[in-house]
């Protein structure tokens, strides 16, 4: 397989985008493809990165797509599709967070969180904070910048869930440091862009992602579709299903698989067994900086 170095992933893309503001956990995975920090750009959400891709070929987007623990980052996976975007590759990163808290927890009701934060950190809060009241943010750097102006308005008793990176540089606030309910949270991120015209794919890469859209609903029909990857000895790390946007209760299916020489005559075979398929990227796994 070739080296992610081996080629320059951002040739000729000019911007990086990724959710905002600097020291996002985004902003770390953008930083592992993009070593000019002046040449990445921050939104305040995914779509809006996305969109920023969509509209410019010059553009790239970093955006996370799916956690160990609370799996696809839904909106994320069906914008590929929806606004033709090619992964290009990707790379996984550690998920920690901390607590910040203004006063003692048992007088705190509400916590400033992003819904991913939040949902990774569930079980922990239930169990030390049951009564707190999320209070959704755009991202876990938001968090903690809402929850230190509040702090400075002198306002009723709060918390945050923070990066831990985050939360060192407060340390008068620190309540409690590693709260994710799994120890091995990790995340998937993507680097993308617009899908070009007459796109080539190098199956020497990793691994290839497709979107596969069923034309009907009958049995046996995933049975058939996953014999056609078993016929070439293809080990798939990833399938899933999402509900179809054109027609309701039927579903279409993310597929991900590591490359192998055969992956392109099993894609023929697929083909030819009339099964409707888009390639998302065939990609590297960038190596991560832990």
């Amino acid at each position: 397989m070739s080296s992610p170095a081996s080629v320059n992933l951002l040739d000729p893309v000019t911007a990086v985008y990724t959710l905002g503001p600097e020291g996002t956990f985004s902003d770390e995975a953008a930083r592992l493809f993009q070593h000019q920090p002046d040449l990445i750009r921050y939104s305040s959400t995914f779509a809006e990165a996305l969109l920023e891709v969509r509209q410019d070929p010059l553009k790239a987007a970093v955006v996370p797509i799916e956690n160990s623990v609370a799996g696809t980052v839904a909106q994320v996976q069906d914008a590929l599709v929806s606004m033709d975007l090619e992964i290009l590759a990707e790379v996984s990163l550690p998920i920690t967070y901390s607590l910040l808290a203004s006063a003692d927890p048992e007088r705190i009701q509400d916590c400033y969180t992003h819904s991913q934060a939040f949902e990774q950190t569930s079980r922990w809060i239930a169990q030390n904070i049951p009564k707190v009241r999320p209070q959704f943010t755009r991202s876990n750097i938001d968090s903690g910048l809402q929850f230190l102006e509040k702090v400075e308005l002198g306002q009723n008793p709060f918390a945050a869930i923070v990066p831990v990176s985050f939360a060192l540089k407060y340390p008068q606030y620190l309540f409690a440091e590693n709260i994710q309910d799994y120890k091995n949270n990790t995340t998937r991120f993507l680097l993308v862009k617009n899908r070009g015209e007459n796109q080539q794919y190098d199956f020497n890469r990793k691994k290839t992602a497709l979107f596969v859209e069923f034309q009907e609903d009958r049995p046996g029909l995933l049975y058939r579709m996953l014999s056609v990857f078993n016929l070439f000895g293809i080990n798939l790390c990833r399938l899933e299903s999402r509900p179809s946007k054109s027609t309701p209760w039927m579903y279409d299916f993310y597929v991900d698989f590591y490359n192998i020489q055969e992956s392109e005559a099993c894609l023929d075979v697929l083909r030819t067994s009339k099964f409707n398929y888009k390639i998302l990227g065939s990609y590297d796994v960038h190596p991560s900086a832990s």
